[in-house]
């Protein structure tokens, strides 16, 4: 049997709550699912240029929509002497001006919700501000539900079907359609869903939740990259082994070295899942490391500083048309990251455009004054090897400034071993011991190679690192740029 293949229990239990439990709370949240979910189950297996030309079909009535009833958009437009009558496809979506978050949040709710829409039939939602400032949003309960059945079909490549056991490790929020209350309780308990709070894997309930684990044995694991890599860390540490068929991470930026650790420790592939502000984007499908942009839902650009579109495999700015908010437009939308798209099409098959890799928020570059930028993987790569660094952050707080803090663990202060000592498949096989305050300058002189004299770094030990909202660890803060 395939690792992702049901077993005979599972496969009925999840016919069940697809074709009977699912309908149910369909009609009780007046949430459409289950039509949505078969259309793209079909839908990802079209060709490319059929999948362009329902973006095409889809985006039309939305740009036509959002002049008429969304004031933002109409002034904006107008200001540009460009009418959505006069693109002639979707090349032509470079015509209309790339909105910021700034410009949406200073036009919620009055300019950014479409007048047209019934105000009882809107769910509120809010970013996770990540970067500081949450992005208030809405969407029709309808919308809600196209945005379930795209997520549905993500998690369906990692064998993340509902009725399988799953363990939720991330902001506290439910992972269902209902976040509070007895409504939470049943469908949690009839989808046998754990929720752990990624907080407590980082403090001192690390040893409760390792233990939850242990006892709820799930078959999938959701949580963000660095939770899942302090977890299989933890499982490593304690002894204890616990196989899951996947691990879908979100939320964070997914470094190879996170990657390798938690497929290690967990015996199964991660599927990296990328999306925001309501819009679940592209996730991997297992068969390569590419991403499958969910086309039929969204439209994604990378262009350079000026708005242009980029090569495939050039790094971009992220530029994102949802093409299920009409109730509040997302349309040539930076939403702050930065990635680049791939060319071909994927070895399983289906149709659905490839994202190459995310390089993460674009707020998180590090960039000096003299206009260079830093590259996060040397950083993680530099950390990763050194031993006894149980975390650590870089913080620009100035064009010239850069706080580094170290999280250090029992085994810092040693230097890593030489590549030829180093043991088959150990990271931190040990070397010399030099003490904690030489380590520190041993790494300061491995960053100072990087940053080239354009900067300071101002290097410290602390106990811990803060988490960010939701639970996520950000390992570049850039708060002052040149």
């Amino acid at each position: 049997m395939s690792q992702l293949a049901l077993s005979p229990t599972e496969r009925l239990y999840s016919a069940f709550l697809r074709h009977t439990a699912l309908r149910v709370m369909e009609y009780a949240r007046g949430m459409p699912i289950s039509r949505h979910l078969a259309e793209l189950q079909r839908s990802q297996w079209w060709s490319p240029e059929a999948l362009a030309a329902l973006q095409w079909q889809r985006v039309q009535p939305l740009l036509a929509h959002a002049y008429a009833h969304v004031p933002l958009y109409r002034r904006l437009w107008d200001e540009h002497g460009v009418h959505p009558a006069d693109l002639r496809g979707l090349h032509d979506l470079q015509r209309l001006p790339v909105i910021s978050k700034a410009m949406l949040r200073a036009a919620y709710p009055a300019e950014a919700v479409a007048a047209n829409v019934v105000s009882t039939e809107l769910v509120r939602y809010a970013s996770s501000g990540s970067t500081g400032a949450p992005l208030q949003f809405v969407m029709t309960r309808a919308e809600k539900g196209r945005r379930w059945a795209n997520m549905f079909r993500c998690w369906s490549w990692a064998g993340a079907y509902r009725g399988v056991k799953t363990a939720n490790v991330k902001d506290g929020h439910a992972l269902g359609t209902f976040q509070h209350g007895f409504g939470q309780w049943l469908e949690q308990s009839a989808t046998r869903t754990l929720n752990i709070s990624a907080y407590a894997v980082h403090d001192e309930r690390i040893g409760q939740a390792v233990a939850d684990l242990l006892r709820f044995r799930p078959r999938v694991m959701f949580a963000y990259p660095g939770t899942a890599y302090h977890l299989a860390q933890a499982l490593a540490a304690r002894g204890h082994t616990l196989p899951l068929r996947s691990v879908i991470t979100s939320g964070e930026m997914l470094h190879p070295f996170q990657r390798e650790a938690i497929e290690k420790q967990f015996a199964c592939r991660v599927y990296d899942y990328y999306g925001g502000e309501g819009m679940d984007v592209a996730m991997q499908c297992g068969t390569g490391q590419s991403y499958h942009i969910n086309a039929e839902s969204v439209i994604m650009e990378v262009v350079d500083d000026a708005g242009r579109p980029v090569p495939q495999g050039q790094e971009g700015h992220v530029v994102l048309t949802n093409l299920n908010a009409w109730a509040m437009p997302f349309i040539r939308y930076a939403v702050g990251d930065i990635a680049a798209l791939a060319g071909g099409r994927c070895a399983c098959g289906r149709g659905l455009p490839l994202m190459d890799h995310v390089m993460g928020r674009s707020s998180d570059q590090l960039r000096l004054p003299s206009g260079r930028s830093l590259v996060m993987w040397y950083f993680t790569d530099v950390f990763r090897r050194f031993p006894g660094v149980e975390s650590f952050q870089m913080r620009q707080t100035a064009p010239g400034h850069i706080e580094v803090l170290i999280v250090p663990g029992a085994q810092f202060g040693y230097l890593p071993a030489n590549e030829g000592q180093r043991a088959a498949g150990s990271t931190h096989s040990l070397g010399e011991f030099i003490g904690a305050q030489a380590a520190v300058q041993h790494l300061r002189h491995q960053l100072d190679e990087q940053v080239r004299g354009e900067a300071t770094l101002d290097m410290r030990l602390v106990e811990a690192i803060p988490l960010g909202p939701g639970g996520k660890h950000r390992f570049f803060i850039a708060e002052r740029q040149p």
